[in-house]
């Protein structure tokens, strides 16, 4: 049975862990995490998946739940390699911050990074195939309803990080 990491409503890890099966029983003031990895070129092209059958066969970001005994940096690393087959060092990834839900923490992680997509291994389990997708066709995509709901407030954490940065690089 897996379990998953609970957390205080901050992103603290508590001492306490809930089977994945049972996450919508959680208790008001605790959460279950999630990771979303938003990796991007040099291009402004953003790195994304064509999910597998059985995970509905949509376009989505790279992430995965947080296992009990883990946090969201080592999540991050841990579903790159899983679900991609790309090896990734804390150094290259920013958190952009937590998303709060109702019993869900989903934290986004940022990475800039040229990716050849052809030495990638994909886990097929979960992944169908990746494509590199611009900056223009995420915003057609958030506006036709067509990329996966849970992946349009990391999008909008990114825009708000690059907002913050043109300001600071004024």
């Amino acid at each position: 049975m897996e379990y998953l990491q609970l957390f205080d409503e901050k992103g603290i890890k508590l001492d306490e862990k809930i089977a994945r099966d049972n996450k919508k029983e959680i208790k008001l003031g605790k959460y279950f995490m999630i990771v979303l990895i938003i990796i991007e070129n040099d291009n402004h092209e953003f790195l994304m998946q064509v999910t597998s059958e059985e995970k509905g066969h949509e376009l989505a970001l790279t992430g995965g739940h947080v296992q009990y005994g883990s946090d969201g940096i080592t999540t991050c690393i841990k579903e790159v390699k899983e679900e991609l087959g790309l090896d990734l060092k804390k150094e290259e990834i920013l958190s952009l911050g937590l998303i709060k839900g109702k019993a869900v923490l989903v934290s986004v992680y940022y990475i800039k990074k040229n990716v050849d997509t052809s030495n990638l291994i994909l886990q097929n389990s979960e992944v169908e195939s990746v494509r590199w997708v611009s900056t223009e066709e995420i915003e057609a995509l958030i506006n036709d309803g067509s990329l996966r709901n849970t992946n349009v407030p990391a999008f909008e954490k990114l825009n708000e990080f690059k907002a913050k940065q043109e300001l600071l690089n004024k």
